[in-house]
């Protein structure tokens, strides 16, 4: 074999090695290092808190939306400056009935005139539902939540105190997972305290530069409509949005949000690979934060989500190589890795068959990396609809 594609091959092998631990271990090391050298988080006030507005986007949410909508009212926040706005994407089950019933003076007299329903005139996805959403409400700070995710009492006014300093643009709350004796998820657990924690820090830095979609707060007057194909990354767009008119995107640990996890793992997948697609999407709307004029942003985008998304690439041109390299070569270190990897991946397929944690949690790694290899393929054949359905949750 030519020295020079075994040295092209190493070359290839060896970077890809690197991208992916820069990406899930030196940059978290990093990221603590710098947070706690550069970092600075503005002290909260709780005084003047302001007129928000819970803002939630539906499709058929009959079974929850009661739920949610009580959920918001029993917060400890000021009723006179908290209201509720509904946007349903033309739902076909009795979620508007459930909230028109929910808002009628006669029924609710003290949720009268706080109840918001907006009807989408024909199904047209999250985004154009909360652009045509936003501008109808006059709060100073609206809150974007699901149907499906119960708010702590204190979580938005945990939010809400940030925006007394005039520097701060939005706000993100720290995603959890209500866990049941009959369905447990240590593994989505342990990713979402480790985004959590990452998104801290980015925040002490400067911002945090994504948020948990499911909650998250900003100024009205910051609110950038978005593409009318907007494809599961508004949690993404907004806060670079923030950073771009010159704000800052906090992150408050401490406000808390609970959802209910998937029964089914297939849903749960599927959601993943349009996650994965609407990165993508992204990526490209996100072109000019590759410069490094932002500073700490640009630091955290790169290192935290750009080497994220194109991570299963890498692992794949690592496989590629490595297997090349140990099959066309003397070297042990080639066929050693080579062999290494296989258990890895295998242990990962068959962590049913293997009753230890370990197999769980490469299966689980495995399968985000392919629901984003899966999703780059559905970005590049084109997003034609914007349209989301349920997913369906334990109850």
């Amino acid at each position: 074999m030519r020295p020079a594609i075994i040295q092209l091959a190493s070359w290839i092998f060896w970077i890809s090695v690197l991208e992916v631990a820069y990406s899930y271990a030196l940059y978290p090391v990093l990221l603590r290092l710098f947070s706690r050298l550069f970092g600075k988080t503005p002290a909260p006030a709780d005084d003047g808190l302001p007129d928000v507005a819970v803002v939630i986007p539906v499709y058929n949410e009959e079974n929850i939306v009661a739920d949610k909508i009580t959920n918001i009212f029993s917060l400890n926040y000021p009723a006179q400056k908290l209201s509720v706005w509904i946007g349903s994407d033309r739902s076909t089950d009795r979620t508007e009935e459930v909230v028109r019933s929910l808002g009628d003076p006669r029924v609710n007299p003290q949720f009268h005139q706080r109840i918001h329903l907006w009807v989408a005139p024909e199904r047209c996805g999250k985004a154009r539902v909360l652009n045509a959403l936003a501008p109808q409400v006059e709060a100073e700070v609206l809150v974007f939540t699901d149907a499906d995710v119960m708010l702590d009492p204190e979580s938005v006014r945990l939010l809400a105190r940030h925006f007394a300093d005039p520097a701060i643009g939005g706000v993100g709350g720290r995603a959890t997972l209500l866990q049941t004796e009959t369905l447990e998820n240590p593994e989505e657990v342990a990713y979402l305290a480790f985004e959590a924690a990452q998104k801290k820090m980015e925040a002490a830095l400067h911002s945090t530069i994504s948020a948990f979609g499911s909650f998250y707060a900003i100024r009205k007057k910051l609110f950038v409509p978005f593409h009318p194909h907007t494809y599961s990354n508004d949690d993404v767009l907004m806060p670079m949005n923030i950073i771009r008119q010159g704000y800052r995107m906090l992150f408050d640990y401490d406000a808390v949000s609970r959802e209910k996890m998937s029964r089914q793992v297939g849903k749960e997948f599927k959601r993943r690979i349009r996650i994965g697609a609407g990165n993508f999407q992204a990526f490209f709307w996100l072109l000019d934060f590759l410069n490094p004029k932002y500073g700490w942003p640009w630091f955290c985008y790169v290192s935290h989500k750009v080497s994220r998304w194109f991570s299963p690439f890498f692992m794949a041109g690592a496989a590629l190589t490595c297997g090349f390299l140990a099959l066309g070569t003397a070297s042990m270190l080639y066929k050693t890795l080579f062999a290494a990897g296989v258990l890895f991946t295998g242990a990962g397929l068959l962590y049913k068959a293997i009753p230890l944690r370990f197999p769980r949690k490469v299966f689980y790694f495995l399968a985000m990396n392919t629901a984003l290899i899966l999703g780059f393929f559905r970005f590049l054949g084109g997003i034609r609809s914007a349209v989301w359905s349920r997913t369906e949750r334990q109850v």
